[in-house]
């Protein structure tokens, strides 16, 4: 078998990826847990609240998602099924539709909000000084040229 060479920044991505899985891992496993609710679909809702009554199109939410149009047309049917998600005609085209959070995800977004939230604070905020964290957003914001 090939032996991979270490350097700083290999061992520097790895562990970023390792707390990354981490953290997402444990967010997630807390949100199913405490609403039923899958992380993915979490952050789905939480890209509707953002676009607030207006919504956003379907495949405007699948370039945001980096997923397909078929797989975002799979996840907002599930959503949609449970009266979470709601499509509503666009009011500048009338062939097209947008997505909006539902009544019930209106709800279901505030109670796994405070779930998801309490949740980064216990894993990292929690974990670092205030001094680790603006380093660490500092250190970020450079690897991703933001």
């Amino acid at each position: 078998m090939a032996q991979l060479s270490s350097t700083d920044a290999l061992t520097a991505w790895r562990s970023i990826l390792k707390t990354f899985t981490a953290v997402r891992d444990a967010l997630a496993e807390e949100l199913r847990d405490a609403e039923g609710l899958e992380l993915e679909h979490y952050e789905v809702l939480l890209m509707l609240y953002e676009a607030g009554p207006d919504g956003i199109r379907p495949s405007d939410l699948a370039d945001m998602r980096r997923i397909s149009r078929s797989g975002i047309t799979r996840l907002v049917d599930k959503l949609e099924a449970r009266q979470i998600v709601e499509r509503k005609d666009c009011g500048d085209d009338g062939r097209g539709r947008v997505l909006v959070l539902g009544r019930e995800g209106k709800r279901l977004f505030t109670r796994a909000g405070r779930v998801h939230l309490d949740g980064i604070e216990r894993h990292v905020g929690q974990r670092l000084t205030n001094k680790d964290m603006a380093d660490l957003q500092r250190i970020l914001a450079k690897i991703g040229g933001t």
